[in-house]
């Protein structure tokens, strides 16, 4: 075992040392947003002159001044590692966008350094390193904390003499606020730092230097620094920017930007590297970091192959008491229901890891929420075996200071706990989908829509005032999301920009938090003060009354399927039966055969016996006399005695064979007496099997007549479009009933919390201070533990980026949470996971391969570079993996697609599919479903009607030999008239129903200028800034200079690019391009094939 730590070990610190080249990206320098270029000839924005001293500021606010130091293209870190570790011959359109910088640091309104703030970047650090020593000297990566030692002490002697000033306590009963930037996660890619801390805050105050910064000091700072590290050449890192922010002046001088300039992951996976050989992984990571070599592959079950398998996971008893409350009408289809399923089986013993294949449109998000049901549920279950509320808490209590105010978090009991649900990814858009979706009216079915309430009225507000009806699900993530969460849910405070927001008063700001006086600490106040009487026993009696009817519900179709199971045994039972019958009536009409021909030959040997008896008899009487005797000297006698002699043999041996024939016959008719009894009691069998058989298919038929197509047929095993869009044991009836067992599962969780209002406010008071940072940065894990326990008692789902993770979930350990639930896995580098699965007893990892894989900005070379440094083997290379492919691996049941993988394998193995798509009509579904997925899915989207805008999906072909590098002017052109003909067509906004993408940054450049007027700028981009997005209309701008077909060869060398982008269009899909150049390329000539064609026509011609 501790070799196996080691292993694991080697392969976090391994992803660790990757994760160094992974900076964040500073802001550009932009005068609306407040970012300005430092030179030595001009004001600094501290400094008299500025443009920024005369823009207003609102009242009670000030400014502060984010420094980045040291900035340089983040191209050129990747064209320096090329340089040292070799090219990649993979990359095309590989080299990244955007800056970054050396050093980062935060002054003040007046110019004096907050001394806490100066951070420094191991990119940066990790270049110059890379080239000296360079690689190869065994951990020549090691040692970037101790060498920014000294430069901090530099850092802080920029402000000279520093002066400690004490920072304010905020109370948990008042809102809470943050820097009005936001955070690097709330920014697609990344491209703006985090404006605001993450970090625990100590209150015991942040020093300020004495003295204002110049502009020589940031500059003289910053070449020492670059030619300290040796990346005065290859970076040119010269380059000074300020990001001018408002802030609370009661925040001025809070320092809130450690860590962003490096890795949001790198110091958890030291965290997580450096706890594992003494508490080892938990079962999760185990499973996760499994190799290859030691998986179990046997074990895996291929659904497509044993779609029997797939039916006996849906079976009543295997399905869980609650359900999401979508439309009765509309269950789980098959393939979502086994994945709920078998969540539940695979994981609810021990804990553990389990992977869901979700290819585009096929229900990723619906089939969380049945797995979301299902654990509260459970837990309301558990909660209903309480007599009284208050026995849920244990005798444990944790207490700390708060400022002047004094913290208490009573313990949950162990049973109540294990139910925590984090959701998590990589891509900060399914982050806030499952956040804003889950809570909102719309994600209910009708007949519940208008009444559902858990916390509605915190819900609402929390969603901005988009109606919500149940504070089920909450995003984090960054300090600037956590404050809002609390100041919305806990305080009650909204904002004049929210949804049906009340009119602000006179000379408000739009965005100013106004208090509504409906936070749940004032709804627990008021539950507190408030006699409770008789609420819990109502709660409970409605649950277990709910409970009670799906066991009811379940028990019968559990019975029907039962007997469903049972129907062909039986029938091999009639079959056994009849066969036996008839053998034992052949066999008793051969023993009646017999017995009468041993009857027979008992009568002839009856015959043989009284004839051989008569002869002696008759022979006796003619014995010789005394006379004749002597007269024939004694030859009459013997020659009497000689006869007789034979005659009794004769006798004898008649006697002999009519015993023995009598013998035979009283067996014979013995066998016959057996025969027939076995005859009837064969009888009685066939009987019994009929009969049992007719039990069971009247069974089946009133179930068939009940439940209707809802009860699987022995087609389906053959079938895969009519069992794939199946729903097996799902009627309306118990789907109904499974959902309203959830709501009063939720009532429960309610009416709990009103029972236990003063100390579960207590408890959330406390759990505010820890979700907002604000809690010691000494507090010990348990009280972290117990604080957030009781808030996922509350609001179940709790949402964050990858990104975000360690700073939310600050001092949470291993496995101290219940479940942790991965949405678009397949775009997560390995690593991203790491933390998450560390921290969770049970991880759902959910996503998809064949669709966009995660972006690593370390060259392939070097990361194979560091590879062999640290000893591990290549499967762990973050460049060809993501978080999917390696849960995938060790799942039981899953299937295998054709799929040319960055690892070179021809085929990979998936977690459990879903497969019914529900989002694309053709000819788009059929292209995704051929190019990627080997017929995996079977279409489900509805029909929708004739789409307004009449024009069939085709490819525009657009000739010319005219290239601006990738971009064609003349396929703007053409893209130009269909957006104008789009826009005049009745009941399509563009900017609402239409997407233009590209593969290339180029291409989306000049799609960019020529969409100007017709359509936002966040409707046009790459493939990849849309994946998990979907529109009414696509399209696909191919561009490529003509003269360069290596670009088209690697847009074209896996099918994952042209499936998301195809699968994003619902309804239209326009590919704009030469058809020429691309229709021989791979997957293109499917696209070629299935799309009509017609050339680019310009208008007037």
């Amino acid at each position: 075992m501790r070799g196996d730590r080691e292993r694991l070990t080697e392969v976090v610190e391994y992803w660790r040392t990757v994760e160094l080249f992974s900076p964040q990206k500073v802001p550009a320098v932009s005068l609306r947003e407040q970012v300005y270029e430092v030179a030595a000839d001009r004001a600094l924005p501290w400094e008299d002159g500025h443009p920024v001293r005369s823009l207003p500021l609102d009242p009670g606010y000030t400014w502060q001044h984010i420094v980045y130091g040291g900035c340089f293209a983040l191209a050129d870190v990747r064209d320096t590692l090329l340089e040292v570790f070799g090219r990649d011959e993979e990359d095309v359109d590989g080299r990244m966008d955007g800056d970054t910088a050396l050093f980062a640091l935060t002054v003040t309104d007046d110019g004096r350094l907050l001394l806490d703030s100066p951070v420094f970047s191991a990119c940066g650090w990790a270049t110059g390193r890379a080239l000296s020593p360079g690689p190869g000297g065994g951990r020549w990566l090691d040692g970037f904390e101790e060498d920014i030692q000294p430069w901090l002490a530099r850092a802080a002697g920029l402000g000279e003499q520093p002066v400690p000033v004490v920072a304010r306590a905020t109370a948990a009963d008042e809102p809470l606020t943050g820097a009005v930037l936001p955070a690097a996660d709330d920014v697609d890619g990344g491209a703006v730092p985090q404006a605001v801390s993450e970090q625990g805050d100590d209150q015991s105050g942040t020093p300020v230097g004495s003295r204002r910064i110049s502009a020589e000091d940031l500059i003289g700072f910053t070449h020492d620094l670059a030619v300290s590290w040796g990346v005065e050449g290859v970076l040119r890192p010269f380059g000074l920017r300020v990001r001018t922010v408002a802030v609370r002046e009661d925040r001025a001088e809070d320092s809130d930007q450690q860590g962003f300039l490096n890795s949001f992951i790198a110091d958890d996976l030291k965290r997580v590297a450096t706890a594992l050989p003494v508490a080892g992984p938990g079962a999760p990571l185990e499973a996760y970091l499994t190799p290859d070599a030691e998986l179990n592959t046997a074990r895996r079950i291929d659904l497509r192959v044993r779609p029997e398998a797939a039916l006996a996971g849906v079976e009543p008893r295997a399905t869980p008491l609650g359900r999401w409350p979508a439309e009765s009408t509309h269950p789980l289809a098959l393939s979502q229901q086994f994945a709920v399923n078998s969540i539940k089986a695979e994981l609810a013993g021990g804990g553990g890891l389990f992977a869901v294949n979700g290819p585009p449109g096929t229900g990723k998000t619906t089939m969380l929420r049945d797995s979301i049901a299902d654990l509260v549920v459970e837990r309301a279950v558990r909660l209903a075996g309480l007599r009284l509320p208050s026995a849920a808490f244990s005798d444990t209590v944790h207490r700390w200071k708060s400022g002047e105010y004094t913290r208490t978090v009573t313990e949950l009991l162990p049973e109540f706990t294990g139910f925590e649900m984090v959701v998590a990814s990589a891509n900060n858009g399914a982050v806030e989908n499952i956040s804003t979706e889950i809570p909102a009216r719309d994600a209910l079915g009708a007949q519940w829509r208008e009444d559902a309430d858990y916390f509605a009225e915190q819900a609402t507000r929390l969603l901005k005032g988009v109606p919500a009806w149940g504070a089920v699900a909450a995003r984090l993530g960054s300090k600037k999301n956590r404050i809002e969460f609390v100041n919305r849910f806990w305080h009650g405070k909204e904002k004049g920009t929210d949804q049906n927001a009340p009119a602000t008063a006179d000379g408000a700001r739009p965005g100013a938090w106004s208090d509504s006086g409906q936070g749940l600490s004032q709804l627990l106040r008021t539950y507190a003060t408030t006699p409770q009487a008789g609420v819990w026993r109502e709660a409970k009696d409605r649950f277990q009354t709910a409970l009670a009817e799906v066991h009811r519900l379940r028990d019968e179709r559990d019975a029907a399927a039962a007997a469903l199971r049972a129907v062909p045994a039986a029938q091999a039972a009639v079959e056994a039966a009849q066969q036996g019958a008839t053998e034992a009536a052949e066999g008793l009409a051969r023993r009646w055969e017999t017995v009468s021909a041993a009857e027979q030959a008992l009568a002839q040997a009856l015959q043989a016996c009284d004839s051989a008896e008569d002869r002696r008899r008759e022979h006796s009487s003619r014995r010789p006399g005394f006379w004749i005797i002597v007269c024939t000297l004694g030859r009459a006698a013997r020659d009497w005695h000689a006869e007789d002699q034979i005659l009794a043999r004769r006798e004898r041996d008649t006697q002999t064979a009519q015993q023995e024939t009598d013998s035979a016959a009283r067996q014979a008719r013995t066998d016959a007496d057996r025969a027939d009894a076995e005859l009837r009691d064969r009888r009685k069998s066939l009987t019994r099997a009929v009969e049992y058989a007719q039990n069971l298919d009247r069974t089946v038929s009133e179930a068939r007549a009940a439940w209707g197509a809802h009860v699987p047929q022995n087609t389906w095993l053959t079938d895969d479009t009519t069992r794939e869009l199946a729903a097996p044991w799902s009627d309306q009836q118990i789907t109904q009933a499974r959902s309203e067992l959830f709501f009063a599962a939720l009532d429960l969780h309610q009416a709990f919390l009103r029972c236990t209002a003063k100390t579960m406010r207590a408890n959330l008071m406390a759990a505010m201070d820890v979700v907002t940072g604000g809690a010691p940065a000494t507090l010990g894990e348990a009280a972290r533990r117990a604080a957030w326990q009781s808030l996922f008692l509350v609001v179940p789902v709790m949402s964050t980026t990858f990104a975000s993770l360690d700073r939310v979930f600050t001092g949470i350990g291993r496995g101290a949470l219940g479940w942790l639930f991965i949405d678009e896995a397949g775009q997560a580098t390995p690593q991203m996971a790491v933390g998450a699965m560390w921290r969770t007893q049970h991880a759902v990892v959910v996503g998809d391969p064949l669709q966009l894989e995660p972006v690593v900005p370390l060259p392939w070379t070097a990361q194979q570079a560091l590879r062999r440094d640290y000893g591990v083997d290549e499967e762990w290379v973050p460049g060809r993996t993501s978080v999917q492919q390696l849960a995938d691996r060790g799942n039981r049941f899953g299937t295998t697609l054709p799929a040319e993988l960055p690892d070179g394998s021809i085929e990979v193995w998936v977690g459990a599919p879903l497969r019914v798509h529900r989002r694309c009509d053709d000819p788009m579904f059929t292209i995704s479903n051929a190019i990627a997925y080997d017929g995996l899915m079977v279409n489900g989207t509805p029909d929708r009607g004739l789409y307004r805008y009449r024009p069939a999906s085709s490819w525009v072909d657009v000739v010319s030999s005219r290239a601006e590098g990738h971009w064609i002017p003349e396929e703007g052109r053409a893209l130009r008239q269909i957006l104008e003909r789009l826009s005049t067509t009745d009941g399509i906004d563009p900017a609402k129903h239409v997407y233009v993408i590209s593969p290339f940054r180029a291409v989306v450049a000049g799609a960019r200028q020529v969409c100007r007027g017709l359509l936002p700028m966040d409707r046009v981009g790459t493939v990849h800034t849309t994946q998990g997005k979907e529109a009414d209309v696509v399209i696909l701008i191919l561009g490529t200079d003509p003269a360069r077909p290596g670009a088209r060869a690697w847009a074209a060398s896996r099918p994952n690019l042209l499936n998301v982008a195809v699968s994003r269009a619902k309804r239209r899909l326009f590919i704009i391009g030469n058809r020429e150049a691309w229709r021989d390329q791979r997957h293109f000539s499917t696209l070629a094939a299935e799309l009509p064609h017609h050339a680019w026509a310009p208008a007037g011609t």
